[in-house]
């Protein structure tokens, strides 16, 4: 008996504290951000230099003979993803690997109005996947300020926009499940990344993932079934807001004449840095003139003193012919972890010397183990 007056007063105070629907916190985030939120499509041209396969057949059963020469052939290549307008005049920050500057790609934007304008990219950075695009609009656009960032708690609720597999302005909620964790995708290591159970599909890549009130916790990257191809659920990772504002102010500045571009980290900067390396492409004739029987590599034009490359024997005129597990044909072809290479992280270097012994000149292979400065 003594518990119903306790259970009366309880259903009361729920009753005043239900909330309708449009007065919920992440109802009102989402009215906030989504206006913000755009739906990128890029379409590139692919072209590709094909022999024709009659070319190939008669060479093989005829000897050849009746050459048509190469084929041209263009593909398409379509793309999806999303973005963020960060200022009224039309800036938009999205992922790299959906307005990837190789590929040249024609970039479209649709806003949540429906309005479509053609995007330029100005800057892009394919070790931090992040790139600025932007529309000329006669209006100013509705845009999220970087100004103020989530706390980025664990455990709070957290919302994903964008526009996955094509579905134009969708949201989907979840929790900040976790914080600095590191993704491999391919030949790219992302570190400091955020992990959300929030459902992050292929389309949400640019898009922002926002807390409760509307305020940026980062920019959705990537799913890990999709990254590591395995059938695994309610794992997405996003890029820090602090990052992604950063990077923002930094390539504006930029884009507007504010701040000189800083120096491009090639692979062959990095190897200098981080081995006191000096290499250079070696194409096949200059490889036949050096001795290396049109071996194609990096070759050593330079040792810095007292280098790791130095110390492990390493010696001008000598051919790198592979790092780790990959081929070194040339700087350009270098996967991206090169130019992430920190102290301490070792590397198998494979390279030919090229020995002359009377009129002859024999080749020697050997691998060496350099450690990163």
């Amino acid at each position: 008996m003594t518990a119903l007056p306790w259970l009366l007063a309880f259903l009361a105070c729920g009753s005043v504290l239900a909330v309708p629907p449009q007065e919920e916190p992440i109802v009102k985030a989402v009215e906030k951000v989504r206006p913000a939120v755009v739906n990128i499509y890029t379409e590139a041209v692919v072209t590709q230099e094909v022999r024709d396969p009659r070319d190939i057949f008669f060479e093989r059963y005829f000897g050849g003979g009746m050459s048509r020469g190469n084929r041209i052939l263009q593909t398409p290549l379509r793309n999806l993803g999303s973005g963020l307008i960060v200022r009224a005049d039309g800036y938009i920050v999205t992922n790299q690997h959906v307005a990837n500057r190789e590929t040249n790609p024609r970039i479209r934007v649709t806003l949540v109005n429906g309005k479509d304008y053609e995007a330029v990219l100005l800057r892009d950075d394919d070790l931090q996947d992040l790139a600025l695009i932007k529309v000329d609009a006669k209006e100013p656009l509705p845009f999220l300020s970087l100004e103020k960032l989530s706390p980025n708690l664990l455990g709070q609720t957290v919302l994903v926009l964008g526009n996955p597999i094509g579905y134009e302005n969708s949201v989907s909620a979840g929790i900040l499940s976790a914080k600095d964790r590191t993704l491999t995708i391919g030949d790219l290591t992302m570190e400091g990344l955020l992990q959300t159970d929030a459902a992050i599909n292929p389309g949400n890549s640019g898009g922002p993932l926002v807390d409760a009130e509307g305020d940026l916790v980062g920019l959705s990257s990537a799913k890990m079934s999709v990254a590591q191809n395995l059938p695994v659920e309610s794992i997405g990772f996003a890029i820090p807001g602090e990052r992604v504002k950063r990077w923002v102010e930094e390539a504006i500045a930029i884009v507007e004449g504010k701040m000189k571009p800083p120096p491009e980290r090639s692979a062959g900067v990095a190897l200098r840095e981080k081995f006191g390396l000096e290499l250079k492409d070696c194409n096949p004739n200059e490889s036949l003139q050096l001795g290396y029987q049109g071996r194609v590599g990096l070759l050593v034009t330079g040792v810095e003193k007292g280098s790791p490359a130095a110390e492990a024997g390493i010696q001008q005129g000598m051919l790198v012919v592979g790092l780790g597990q990959i081929p070194a044909r040339t700087l350009e072809e270098l996967p991206r972890k090169v130019r992430q290479l920190k102290g301490g992280e070792q590397v198998v270097v494979t390279v030919l010397g090229a020995m002359k012994q009377g009129s002859f000149i024999a080749l020697r292979s050997g691998t060496v183990t350099l450690k990163a400065r």
